[in-house]
């Protein structure tokens, strides 16, 4: 039935087709009819396709990439609202991929996502605010927005933020609120966060000095190849390395 609708020029049945068809449910997964499908609905003026349309020519997935159409795609449905193409759109200025335009559209586009609780728009203008890529320079604005991400789950927001509260970094230096950021990034995986946790446990940081579980966080960053921890890692093992009378040595490292 929905093939038969999308035959029959119902833009709804043939972006579910495209759909279906991109990711192989119910029926064999078909890059080349997912693009098909999606390009039939795109030109009736369907959003969801045009952008999902933009990520088949971005990836070349079932076409020829094609950078420039893929931009035309994204523009298309950010114009009608598609966070989702909003934000592409705005990386490809910021890359220069298949359009110019550069980074101050690349912002514009950023922050019209940011504003409707997009988060990785949000982590995409804090960064832009942060290192005055595209608008002016703006380390308050860049941890506020790092905080709306981080408080929506993005790790990468969560230790930013850290770092920010670490460093003084367009908030008041706090050493309690970084530990949290960190932690909170660290849970969810991410390397550098884990180092960074490790360190605020190695040095006391805004919580109670744990060799334990510094060397349980630089353990997890080093697993995932983060340079800084796997030296961390080994200093910290020497350190709780049984001594000759069978007690572990827990000194403060330097």
């Amino acid at each position: 039935m929905m093939l038969a609708a999308a035959r029959r020029g119902d833009a709804r049945a043939q972006y579910q087709l495209a759909v279906c068809y991109s990711e192989g449910r119910g029926i064999e997964q078909d890059y080349g009819e997912a693009a098909h499908w999606f390009r039939e609905a795109a030109n009736q003026g369907d959003i969801n396709a045009s952008y999902s349309l933009g990520i088949c020519y971005a990836n070349g997935q079932g076409v020829a990439p094609e950078p420039e159409a893929a931009v035309k795609c994204f523009r298309a449905a950010a114009e009608q609202g598609h966070l989702n193409a909003q934000v592409s759109l705005g990386v490809c200025l910021q890359k220069e991929m298949g359009a110019r335009g550069g980074s101050e559209e690349a912002v514009t586009w950023f922050r019209r996502a940011a504003e409707h609780g997009d988060a990785t728009a949000q982590v995409s203008l804090a960064s832009c605010l942060l290192d005055g890529e595209g608008t002016a320079a703006n380390q308050a604005e860049a941890a506020s927005w790092f905080r709306k991400a981080a408080e929506q789950g993005v790790p990468e927001a969560a230790y930013e933020l850290g770092i920010s509260y670490q460093q003084g970094r367009g908030v008041a230096k706090d050493a309690l609120e970084a530990f949290h950021w960190f932690e909170t990034a660290a849970k969810k995986g991410l390397p550098q966060a884990q180092y960074e946790l490790a360190v605020c446990y190695h040095r006391g940081r805004g919580t109670v000095a744990d060799l334990q579980e510094a060397c349980k966080w630089s353990g997890l960053a080093a697993g995932h190849g983060f340079k800084p921890a796997e030296e961390l890692k080994d200093e910290l093992e020497k350190a709780l390395a049984p001594t000759g009378d069978g007690k572990e040595e827990t000194h403060p490292l330097s």
